[in-house]
């Protein structure tokens, strides 16, 4: 059963008030199902002292500098075998020609993240916060798929995991 907080007003006042709308009026019981008086969940003692378990990933992070050029799917990172993917912590495409080129970022051949690149130095870019990477399919490749034969500078962070 998931934690919640469960409020209890039997004189059935507002809570809030007009004047005060972020403060409660008038008094509240509230109980939180699954933590005791004395701040224990489960076996476990929280306090200040004695924070509640975080589990904590750590992963070791490749990067990925260069440029490409060829019209069409540009692999940046190859697909890294069956039952492991890739995960995409930040990217940045940057369009180093001066002619327009439509960039597509690719899982596998499935597009995923499209932008028209007007000038030179107009890039696509992504950064994804822990838990929310941009994870690729199982065994699939990195790619970049270009419009027309123009230089690009492509960096990735990222790393793989088991799926």
């Amino acid at each position: 059963m998931p934690n919640r907080v469960t409020i209890n007003d039997s004189s059935e006042n507002e809570l809030f008030t007009a004047g005060n709308p972020g403060q409660i009026a008038g008094t509240i019981t509230a109980t939180v199902s699954s933590v005791d008086a004395n701040m224990q969940v489960g076996d476990v003692d929280v306090s200040a002292a004695n924070p509640m378990p975080v589990q904590q990933v750590i992963v070791t992070l490749t990067h990925f500098t260069g440029a490409k050029a060829a019209s069409g799917s540009n692999q940046i990172v190859a697909a890294p075998g069956s039952g492991t993917r890739i995960v995409v912590v930040s990217f940045m495409i940057q369009n180093a020609s001066t002619v327009a080129t439509t960039v597509i970022m690719e899982d596998g051949t499935t597009d995923v993240f499209t932008a028209l690149l007007q000038t030179q130095g107009a890039a696509l870019s992504g950064a994804f916060l822990p838990g929310y990477e941009w994870r690729l399919a199982d065994n699939a490749a990195l790619q970049v798929n270009l419009s027309a034969a123009n230089s690009h500078n492509v960096n990735v962070s990222y790393f793989t995991e088991s799926v």
